[in-house]
């Protein structure tokens, strides 16, 4: 997210208040429901749904006229997702994970935004993260070669992982939130191709595979060379948009549990949307 963008007073208004969660003025409140992996959230066009990711990953998928599909994008926990101000969508929204999802009616909380500027404030600052994420995909997939977009791909998510989220820049650790199937549909090659990408990245001693989703750097400079990228320029560039602040899933987040609900113990309804307001 660029810099120059602040969340200013209101975002210092929710930590001075807790208490004051925009959220909590829907009539119907955020409900939680779960999706399998695989499972349809939301169709092509104009949907009914938004709200936020609670627990493991969405997809955004294309369905081209020929059978085959393209991932556009990837949403992790905590995230928003759907469209809002009657904008139509030309992808599926579909479960990556097995997910747990915060949602509202889009009409309610349409009519929300306009009651409460600092919320469409986060909406825009949301929107940003999300361009953000668009941004470091283009740079993966400009590189000359797949090795190179796995190993750009890795040395974003590392050092991502090292300056937004604090780990520490000794533990290496790398986790790709999605199956290999999709990684590769990501990446724009095939599943056989990362694999053997992987595989060769382990043969030079650069990481080792902890699991499926899981690895570790072991040669970090290799990583770099073998993605033909500057790490300082990299860090330049992710230390100068603003981390992801994510209060909108908090709001989400507080209100279900300010309303006695809880991802361990809500009635889920994974048919047809329950919520509606006045």
């Amino acid at each position: 997210m660029d810099g120059a963008f602040s969340i200013g007073n209101s975002q210092q208004r929710y930590r001075a208040e807790p208490q004051a969660n925009p959220v909590q003025k829907l009539i119907a409140p955020p409900r939680i429901r779960r999706f399998s992996r695989g499972e349809t959230i939301c169709e092509p066009g104009l949907s009914n749904l938004v709200g936020c990711v609670v627990e493991g990953t969405i997809k955004l998928v294309s369905y081209l006229p020929d059978g085959h599909t393209n991932i556009v994008g990837v949403i992790e926990a905590p995230g928003f997702f759907g469209r809002v101000f009657d904008v139509s969508a030309e992808f599926c929204v579909e479960a990556a994970t097995d997910v747990v999802l915060a949602c509202v009616e889009r009409a309610a909380f349409e009519t929300l935004l306009a009651e409460r500027p600092e919320l469409e404030h986060l909406i825009h600052m949301e929107n940003l993260c999300q361009l953000d994420d668009a941004h470091e995909r283009i740079l993966v997939l400009a590189c000359q070669n797949t090795m190179q977009r796995l190993a750009t791909f890795m040395v974003l998510r590392l050092l991502t992982s090292e300056i937004r989220l604090g780990r520490a820049r000794e533990a290496g650790l790398i986790h790709v939130p999605i199956n290999r199937r999709d990684f590769a549909s990501y990446l724009g090659t095939t599943v056989e191709t990362v694999s053997r990408n992987l595989q060769a990245l382990v043969r030079r001693g650069t990481i080792t595979i902890i699991d499926s989703s899981n690895f570790r750097v072991t040669a970090r400079n290799d990583l770099f060379r073998v993605a033909s990228q500057d790490e300082d320029d990299l860090c330049d560039m992710i230390r100068s948009r603003r981390p992801a602040m994510r209060e909108l899933s908090s709001l989400f987040a507080r209100s279900v549990q300010e309303r006695g609900q809880t991802v361990a113990t809500v009635a889920l309804d994974t048919s047809a949307m329950a919520v509606a307001a006045e």
